[in-house]
This record gives C-alpha cells, sequence and structure tokens, in this order.
C-alpha cells in the first residue's frame, strides 16, 4: 500500500496494509498511554494539594496564622491553568485516536484496498515512520 502525503501528494511510505493496521494500532496504545499518564499527573497533583490542605487544618489556630494558607490565590490559579492544560491535551489526543479509527476504517474499505494507496497528514506520516523504526516494520 502506498501512503500519499495529503499536503505534498508525494509518496511518503510503501507499507504492506497488514503492517499499516499493525503500526497504527501501536500509534492508539501510545497515545491511550499518553492519557493515561496525563490522568496519573492530575490526580498526583490533586493528591498533593489535599495533603497541604489537611496539614493546614490540623494546625492549631496561631500556627494557621503565622504559617498562612499553603495554597494561595497565585497556586491555585497555577493549579487551574495546570489541569486545564492537561485537560486539553488529553482531548486532543482523543481526536487524534479517532482519526486513527477512522484512517483504519479506510484502510479496511473495499475501494482503497483496490486502489492501494491512502492519503494521511504529514504529522500521522512522521508518527508511522517514527513508530516503524522502532517496531521493525520494513515502511
Amino acid at each position: 500500500m502506498l501512503v500519499i502525503d495529503e499536503v505534498y501528494h508525494h509518496t511518503a511510505l510503501q507499507i504492506s496494509s497488514s503492517d499499516l493496521l499493525y503500526l497504527i494500532e501501536q500509534l492508539k496504545v501510545k497515545k491511550e498511554n499518553e492519557i493515561e499518564t496525563l490522568k496519573h499527573k492530575i490526580e498526583q497533583f490533586e493528591q498533593k494539594k489535599r495533603a497541604e490542605e489537611v496539614a493546614y487544618q490540623s494546625m492549631s489556630t496561631v500556627r494557621k496564622w503565622f504559617a498562612g494558607r499553603p495554597a494561595s490565590h497565585h497556586q491555585a490559579v497555577e493549579y487551574m491553568v495546570q489541569v486545564k492544560e492537561r485537560f486539553r491535551k488529553m482531548e486532543q489526543i482523543r481526536r487524534h485516536i479517532r482519526e486513527l479509527d477512522r484512517i483504519m476504517e479506510q484502510i479496511e474499505h473495499p475501494h482503497i484496498k483496490e486502489k492501494g494507496e491512502i492519503e494521511l497528514p504529514p504529522d500521522m506520516i512522521r508518527e508511522i515512520r517514527q513508530l516503524s523504526e522502532t517496531e521493525d516494520v520494513q515502511a
């Protein structure tokens, strides 16, 4: 199967459809792992904030007065920005996974199989090429 660059309309890869499907599956797994990593980072951050709050609440009134709040307004805003950015990144990855699913369906379509070529975005071609080098698949 020929993989054609959508932007430049030239052959970017020549690979069997089974190998291409395998690489796309591996790319999906990689993206799902990225989502899990982001979820884990958010959870760790939230646990840290809860631990700070518990430690603060266990202080005496005098120590609270001298210590101040563990999460100032600035820190709370920073926290929200970080969490929002991670959720935005997770949504981008989910869109990418949906695009990979769509491409897998296209590869299986009889017209594409007969034609023997499929057009992919340049960034996806780059990711598939990088993955093929690590997975020992000829591309």
